[in-house]
């Protein structure tokens, strides 16, 4: 990439933890200690079994099916453990199990379609067999190990959340992202930057990060060793310290349709922002203040409105009340301080007409800013500016976009007082 591209790689998320290692050129641990934590929908068609993992959105999960289903060719023989399945409404009590051969994958791995080698026999007018009835998970094994990988870093005391990559947010190359870790401490190639793949977390809750390439075995387990993660993207959408720990998920759906096509957890708003501005146009992204993909799927739990990842903008403005008749701004893009006696903030005229307003420091608390082409405040901007989050909250701001240049805009703060002023484009 040109040295003058706006993409750099950037700080995003860090930990800190004992027990970590790295292991390389040895048999990838997913084929042997791997675990599926989603229960499937299982097909049984004649001879054909379809398995149907596309309600999943957990990255362990779908690193699992990518690394192991996703990386067979056809004819891979694999078995799938005994599983106690009652279905109570249709009076169902029964036992799944078998071994099959992988015919193909679709649906980014997650629907695995394959035939019938022992086992698995349906009944008359009872061949599907859905997840919620379940008692126990499938798991598989595989004839295949794999043969050798890159290298990895183990995770293998994951005690808190602040200490397992899971919670880090790591997503990789397996999702079309560019990232990478460094590691304190690290020698030979683990001293640069290492591109990610990927995570996954085994069946003894240890947790591995893929490497894409590089790295070499090294024992940091008997010191707190810390990890920091970097995202490509442009900069200038970061609104929270690196290290913030407040997450929530991305989702991301096709512009033309608003099908849903990923959901990711455990983000930060700096995450989904970076990942945001290295996504083709084809595609949108919304993050979403929840805990997990099913709160936003399924409706439950979410008690703050969806924000949409914002747009590349180079006029940045943050307000601050100082009194109850006076706004202050400050410009963050060029470091410019307008003195409280400011009624006029002058935005640069080179660069780009989008404005993020920064509405988040406390003084903002129980304030709404409008904004209207006229002096006499009767002709509002309307969809040309629109909000997030509530003003004096953290993560409040407003995009004011596509606004008239060489024209003046009135603001009015409403709230504890009314206090005007204007913006000059």
């Amino acid at each position: 990439m040109a040295l003058d591209s706006p993409y750099t790689l950037n700080n995003v998320r860090s930990l800190k933890n004992y027990g970590l290692y790295i292991l390389g050129n040895t048999y990838d641990p997913i084929f042997t200690k791997g675990i599926v934590q989603a229960k499937p929908n299982i097909l049984i068609n004649g001879s054909t079994c379809t398995i149907d993992y596309s309600h999943v959105y957990d990255i362990s999960d779908k690193t699992y099916f990518k690394r192991t289903f996703g990386g067979f060719s056809a004819g891979q023989t694999f078995s799938i453990s005994s599983s106690q399945y009652y279905d109570e409404a249709n009076n169902i009590l029964t036992t799944l199990s078998g071994s099959c051969r992988l015919s193909s994958t679709t649906n980014d791995n997650q629907i695995i379609i394959s035939t019938i080698v022992s086992g698995l026999t349906g009944t008359t007018g009872y061949n599907y067999y859905n997840k919620d009835n379940f008692v126990d998970t499938p798991q598989y094994t595989f004839t295949s190990t794999g043969g050798t990988v890159d290298c990895f870093l183990v995770n293998s005391l994951p005690n808190t959340s602040a200490t397992t990559f899971k919670e880090l947010g790591i997503l990789g190359s397996a999702f079309g992202f560019e990232e990478y870790i460094d590691i304190a401490g690290g020698t030979s190639s683990n001293v640069a930057r290492i591109q990610v793949y990927g995570t996954t977390t085994l069946k003894d809750n240890t947790e591995l990060v893929y490497f894409t390439s590089g790295g070499t075995a090294q024992d940091f387990s008997t010191a707190a060793t810390k990890v920091n993660l970097y995202l490509r993207g442009l900069p200038s959408l970061i609104t929270a310290p690196y290290n913030s720990n407040v997450t929530g998920i991305m989702a991301v759906n096709v512009a033309s349709t608003g099908d849903l096509v990923y959901c990711f957890e455990n983000q930060s708003i700096n995450q989904a922002m970076l990942r945001k501005s290295k996504m083709s146009s084809s595609y949108l992204a919304s993050y979403v203040a929840c805990d997990s993909c099913y709160d936003l799927i399924y409706g439950s739990g979410i008690g703050t409105p969806i924000s949409t990842t914002t747009p590349s903008f180079s006029n940045l403005l943050y307000l601050v009340v100082y009194s109850k008749s006076n706004v202050s701004a400050t410009f963050a893009a060029r470091a410019a301080f307008l003195a409280s006696s400011t009624t006029n903030v002058s935005l640069s005229s080179t660069q780009n007409n989008i404005l993020k307003i920064d509405l988040s420091h406390p003084t903002m608390m129980g304030y709404n800013l409008a904004i209207y082409f006229d002096a006499g405040y009767k002709i509002p901007i309307g969809d040309k500016y629109y909000t997030y989050g509530t003003p004096g909250y953290n993560g409040a701001y407003g995009i004011l976009q596509n606004y008239p240049t060489s024209s003046t805009l009135y603001c009015v703060l409403t709230g504890l007082s009314t206090i005007y002023f204007t913006i000059t484009t």
